[in-house]
Order: C-alpha cells, then sequence, then structure tokens
C-alpha cells in the first residue's frame, strides 16, 4: 500500500507541474477552450497508458539489459522538447501574419505518439512500475491511477488556460507568455540531459 502512496505522490507531483504535456493542453484551452483540450487530454492518457503497457511487456527490462538505451532516449527527447521550445520562441519573436505556426501536437493521436519520445513520461512510468512491481493488478492499478491523477492535473492547466486566453487576446502578451513557454520547454530539456 505505501508502494501506491508514493505512486500516487510522483505521479500528481509529475503531472501538475510545468511539462511539455500541460503545456499542449494548455495550449489547446487558449485556442478552443476546455472543450478544445479534452482531445490532448485524452491523448496524454492514453500514450501515457500505452507506455505503461510497453514498459510491463518488457521495455523496462530492455533498458535494464540495453542500458544505452536510456541516454538515447533522453536526448532525443530533450532535442525534441528543445526545438518545440526554439518553434514558440521563433514563433514570439517574429512578426504576427495570421497564421498559427503550431509546433506542439495537436491531435489526440499527435499527443498520444508524442508520449513515446517524452523522457519525463519514460521516467514517470519506468518509476512507476519499479515501484509496485509488474503483476498485472499493479498495472492495473496505476493504469487507475494515471488516468484519474493526470486526468485532473491536466484538466486544471485546461482550465488555467482558459483563464489566462483573454489576457493573451493582446499580441504583445502572446509573444510574452509563448518566450516563456519556450524558455521552460528548453530549460526542462536541459535538466534531462546527463
Amino acid at each position: 500500500m505505501t508502494s501506491f502512496l508514493a505512486v500516487l505522490t510522483i505521479v500528481a507531483v509529475a503531472a501538475i507541474t510545468p511539462g511539455p504535456n500541460n503545456f499542449i493542453v494548455m495550449s489547446a484551452s487558449l485556442r478552443g477552450g476546455v472543450a478544445a483540450a479534452l482531445p490532448a487530454i485524452a491523448g496524454v492518457i492514453a500514450g501515457s497508458t500505452a507506455l505503461l503497457v510497453l514498459v510491463w511487456a518488457g521495455a523496462g527490462t530492455l533498458f535494464e539489459v540495453v542500458p544505452e538505451i536510456q541516454p538515447v532516449l533522453r536526448i532525443a527527447g530533450a532535442a525534441y522538447l528543445i526545438w518545440l521550445g526554439f518553434c514558440l520562441i521563433r514563433k514570439a519573436s517574429g512578426p504576427s501574419d495570421g497564421t498559427d505556426d503550431q509546433a506542439l501536437p495537436e491531435t489526440a493521436l499527435g499527443v498520444a505518439s508524442f508520449q513515446l519520445l517524452n523522457p519525463k513520461g519514460w521516467i514517470l512510468v519506468v518509476t512507476s512500475v519499479s515501484a509496485v512491481g509488474g503483476t498485472l493488478v499493479g498495472i492495473a492499478s496505476l493504469a487507475v491511477i494515471f488516468v484519474a491523477v493526470m486526468g485532473l492535473c491536466l484538466m486544471i492547466w485546461s482550465v488555467a488556460g482558459q483563464l489566462i486566453s483573454r489576457w493573451l487576446v493582446d499580441p504583445r502578451s502572446r509573444r510574452m507568455f509563448d518566450t516563456v513557454m519556450g524558455v521552460l520547454l528548453m530549460g526542462s530539456a536541459v535538466l534531462l540531459l546527463p
């Protein structure tokens, strides 16, 4: 029971703290409100659950057998996050021509697929599975925790996006917001590097 409480805490902290999934959900909410963020939330949860199944099916063991995969995945994921941050900063510093240069995935399938490159997601899943063991009951319990906790935390980010959307109508405020989000994405990516 203690391991599940620890995992619940880890999932809650990982899901509520700023990261690419939160930015994807907030971005969708900024564009179309909470309803527009629901596919992104579903994509994050579906992708994270797919990672959970992959780790349970042997990807975690693969990481132990071939440890060289972990730094490659971490570097690839960090490079992608740096690229996303760069796109946001470039968008913020360029002239606004009315087009939306969206670097973040927008569809539920795109967001779910993004989880394969999300180092924070891999770390969370591998840590969670290690904490509760690889039993079917443990994995099913983790899936329930992921759906409930991630759903709640991402919904909070969605509501936050809708609340600040009025402020971001002003082009200057939007540029500042995109720059800050880009820098935060790049900074979180750098923290993932060895």
